[in-house]
């Protein structure tokens, strides 16, 4: 047999090994078994989840830092608004005391263009209570959120670090949209900009009006992830700076430099307590001094709703302190006894009651004209409440 005969009859047995190897490289490439899904799945959901915690994390970071940065003269603890317009960027959002809901500003949260494991933008939702822009009346430890978490069979879950169990904010994932959702290519970032209507994300959200928001967290057709945000989380966070009791001080400081440099005048509805006249804080607008000045007006109108003021109803001195005799006292009645002696800060019938913020110890301490007893220096404790009653003399 000749050399070319040879070579043709090896044409086809080499053309059925490449064909074979083509045909198996081409099932392997296309498999699509349980193990490939599951896969994917899972790098999805690691995704999903990472960008989630970054998200949370950053929003944590902005509140604790919000008085470092460009907003000297601001307290800490607030919250950004939403991107409304799809750059990245938060913006002015609603009006006070609303809630507000759009894509996830990561500019201003100084993080990358975090996305979902189906490559979708991340959505934010803040409470009034919480947002920057514009601010609520106070923002402090007593603040309450406005997102209440649902369970699949409708009963509210209670959210630890919050006086009624709410969420002061909400990072959502959308997934990829749902057969009823519809979302279009557009030009900006995250497709549909700033026209994105918000059915055709989230499935979780119930209204979205003013007051408490539901946000259904199990339903028959949810594909929406999400990690929430409490006002106990945000303060406990600050509490891990070093110097936020500082802060706090200063602030009680400059409230009790304003009395009296305005000649202690008398409490707004005084009751009187022992030798006292004892009520809440006089509206900072009506005192002079250092709690009206711009670096301290913000954080000192926060916090001034904790505490309360006594002046002595003869007019002289009526206590005794280790610093000396009192015409009267300043007194920061702390975090809220959320057990045996249950304190609860929420409407304004309660912030107008003393034993809502002072403890049955410092009352009777007040009757005898006694301050000795009484701390002068607050001090904090990360994922613990500090109550105890802290009091300055004013001479």
């Amino acid at each position: 047999m000749t050399a070319a005969r040879r070579q043709q009859g090896l044409v086809l047995p080499i053309l059925i090994v490449l064909l074979s190897l083509g045909g198996l490289g081409w099932l392997l490439a296309h498999a699509d078994n349980g193990a490939d899904r599951a896969a994917r799945n899972l790098k999805r959901e690691t995704q999903t989840t990472r960008a989630l915690e970054m998200a949370r994390d950053a929003l944590l970071g902005f509140a604790a830092n919000y008085r470092n940065g460009e907003h000297p003269n601001a307290d800490f603890g607030y919250l950004p608004c939403p991107d409304l317009d799809g750059d990245g960027s938060a913006e002015t959002c609603g009006t006070k005391g609303q809630p507000s809901i759009g894509r996830l500003p990561y500019l201003t949260l100084n993080l990358p263009d975090l996305r979902d494991g189906s490559g979708e933008c991340l959505w934010y939702a803040v409470s009034g209570s919480f947002k920057n822009n514009p601010k609520a009346d106070t923002v402090n430890w007593d603040s309450i959120g406005e997102f209440r978490l649902i369970d699949r069979d409708g009963h509210p879950i209670t959210l630890p670090g919050d006086q009624q169990g709410l969420a002061a904010a909400i990072v959502f994932a959308p997934g990829p949209p749902l057969p009823q959702q519809h979302r279009t290519a557009g030009q900006g970032r995250c497709g549909d900009g700033p026209g994105a209507q918000l059915e055709h994300y989230l499935e979780v959200l119930g209204n979205t009006g003013n007051g408490i928001v539901d946000v259904h967290l199990e339903t028959a057709t949810n594909n929406d992830r999400l990690v929430s945000l409490t006002s106990g989380e945000i303060f406990d966070q600050l509490k891990r700076r070093s110097d936020y009791a500082q802060h706090l001080q200063t602030n009680l400081q400059a409230v009790a430099d304003c009395l009296e440099k305005t000649g202690l005048p008398i409490p707004p509805t005084p009751q009187h307590h022992g030798p006292l006249q004892l009520g809440n804080v006089p509206p900072l607008s009506t005192l002079s001094g250092s709690c009206t000045h711009p670096e301290k007006r913000d954080a000192a109108s926060n916090w001034s709703e904790l505490m309360r003021y006594g002046r002595c109803s003869s007019g002289s001195a009526c206590l005794t302190s280790p610093e000396g005799p009192c015409r009267g006292v300043l007194l920061f009645g702390g975090e809220r006894r959320s057990t045996a002696l249950l304190q609860q800060r929420i409407s304004p019938q309660d912030k107008l009651m003393t034993t809502q913020y002072l403890e049955a110890s410092t009352l009777t301490a007040l009757s005898a004209g006694q301050l000795h007893a009484l701390p002068a220096q607050i001090s904090v404790v990360p994922n613990s409440t500090s109550p105890d009653d802290i009091a300055l003399c004013l001479p």
